[in-house]
């Protein structure tokens, strides 16, 4: 097949105002410059940050954070695309995937200066992208799976898949897929090595573990519905989270949350898992949504004993302030996110982070609705995510972005935070914007020392280095 057919290449000789920006943070000074040509802007490689999936560093659970109320921007750039999609952090720097009026494009950004380096245009939508790590990028196109080159997109092999709506790739060549509900493995040479039909509500990601001298294992999230007879006899419809893991025969090995309707007793809001992805520090981290605060996440995703049944001990989770506190709580959708150990199956730290509404003159009123995006997690255990936030995050009066205010709540916050490795503190927690604006965090990574958040934003500004203002969608960084 000509490559040609699949995808154009232009070069980055500048950048036009459109509905994307990419937004960078960075530790350190860092030059905020002028669009090049793409011979000149070439990244060769980002400096190694020690991260790998394939090691776990257990001593990240350990390392501690400190709050700062500013998140500085180095750079922010308007892409060309009507969507974002996703984000990867790689060697060659930061690689978005946008929709775009005739199909998609994935753009290479250096994220020291905001400079794009290049780009490739694509006939079909992207619905996901993942890095192996080293040299491949893999898409999810929607009627395939297509191997891409990190250095320039060149095509290297695709397979067939309809409805392809989710990829990752390991450090081996080994790809998982999501497919209408069904799990896919596929080995190097993109020989199939499984197919299992999920009979959920909703699969929603996946993610694979295999580093050469070990099997694989691929991890899938997703939520199901359910039924129960709360404590006053009343049946009660519930959706309930999963994480369930498979051998390379499509064995389950095991799973988190896998929990019967008749255990639930007082643990009955609604709960969904969203994303699943290995951290930079080996860990595996999981995303996702609760309907209020009493909810199995509280506990540690093994069958409820009678106590967690009946909500007669303290909660696994871990607190940081009112924001992840489970008081006053009623049942508005909110944050969940945890590290899991990837091969004992078993939650190592988690937590819940929700706005509060104030009212009556009260800082911290009932609980309120995030919703997430994505999740990643750096070489060092720092977590960070992304999504939509509604009144009122933590601290939002003080907020700012390059010392200058985030401007007044306007109905759905893009929000982005970061949080300690040890889940005792949050390093930010802010709104993307300079005037507000409503819109969604929707993708993040980590790694090669960079963070990256991409979002699309309906109203409101952001600051802009590279391009106009009137952009929808920006990506940001932070140094590991």
């Amino acid at each position: 097949m000509n490559p040609m057919a699949i995808f154009s290449w232009r070069p980055a000789y500048g950048v036009v105002a459109s509905s994307v920006m990419l937004s960078v943070l960075a530790c350190g000074a860092v030059r905020l410059g002028a669009q090049t040509s793409e011979k000149s802007a070439l990244l060769g490689s980002l400096t190694e940050d020690g991260g790998t999936v394939c090691t776990l560093n257990e001593g990240v659970t350990a390392q501690r954070g400190s709050y700062s109320a500013n998140v500085n921007l180095s750079s922010s750039i308007a892409l060309p695309g009507t969507k974002g999609v996703d984000v990867v952090m790689t060697r060659q720097g930061a690689i978005a995937a946008v929709e775009t009026e005739t199909g998609a494009a994935l753009h290479w950004i250096n994220p020291e200066t905001g400079e794009m380096m290049r780009s490739r245009d694509f006939p079909s939508a992207i619905r996901d992208i993942a890095y192996d790590g080293q040299d491949t990028l893999a898409i999810a196109m929607g009627d395939k799976i297509m191997k891409l080159a990190v250095t320039d997109g060149t095509r290297l092999s695709e397979l067939r898949l309809p409805s392809a709506d989710r990829v990752a790739i390991a450090p081996d060549g080994h790809i998982a897929a999501i497919a209408n509900k069904t799990v896919h493995l596929y080995d190097a040479n993109s020989r199939e090595l499984f197919a299992r039909e999920r009979n959920y509500v909703a699969v929603t990601d996946v993610e694979i573990r295999s580093c050469g001298e070990n099997r694989p294992t691929v991890y899938v999230s997703s939520f199901r519905n359910s039924d129960f007879t709360d404590l006053n006899g009343n049946y009660i419809p519930v959706q309930i989270a999963r994480l369930e893991t498979f051998d390379a025969e499509g064995e389950i090995q095991w799973s988190l949350f896998g929990d019967s309707p008749d255990t639930i007793k007082q643990n009955i809001a609604d709960t969904r898992l969203y994303r699943v992805t290995l951290g930079r520090d080996g860990y595996l981290y999981i995303v996702g949504e609760s309907a209020g605060t009493a909810t199995i996440f509280r506990w540690q995703g093994q069958p409820m004993t009678e106590d967690e049944q009946y909500g007669r001990v303290d909660s696994f989770l871990t607190r940081i302030d009112p924001h992840s506190q489970l008081h006053n709580s009623a049942s508005a959708h909110i944050t969940y996110y945890a590290r899991v150990h990837p091969t004992e199956g078993r939650i190592v730290t988690s937590q819940l982070s929700f706005p509060r509404l104030r009212n009556e003159g009260r800082i911290h009123g009932i609980s309120n609705t995030m919703r997430v995006g994505d999740i990643a997690a750096g070489a060092d255990g720092t977590v960070y995510f992304g999504g939509i936030a509604f009144s009122f995050i933590a601290n939002r009066e003080n907020l700012t972005i390059n010392g200058e205010s985030v401007g007044e709540y306007d109905g759905g916050d893009r929000t982005w935070m970061s949080v300690a490795p040890d889940f005792r503190a949050r390093n930010f927690w802010t709104v993307v914007a300079d005037e507000s604006g409503k819109g969604k965090v929707s993708g993040v990574d980590a790694g090669y020392g960079y963070s990256a958040a991409l979002s699309n934003a309906e109203s409101g500004t952001v600051p802009v280095t590279t391009g106009g203002q009137d952009s929808s969608v920006f990506l940001s960084f932070t140094a590991e």
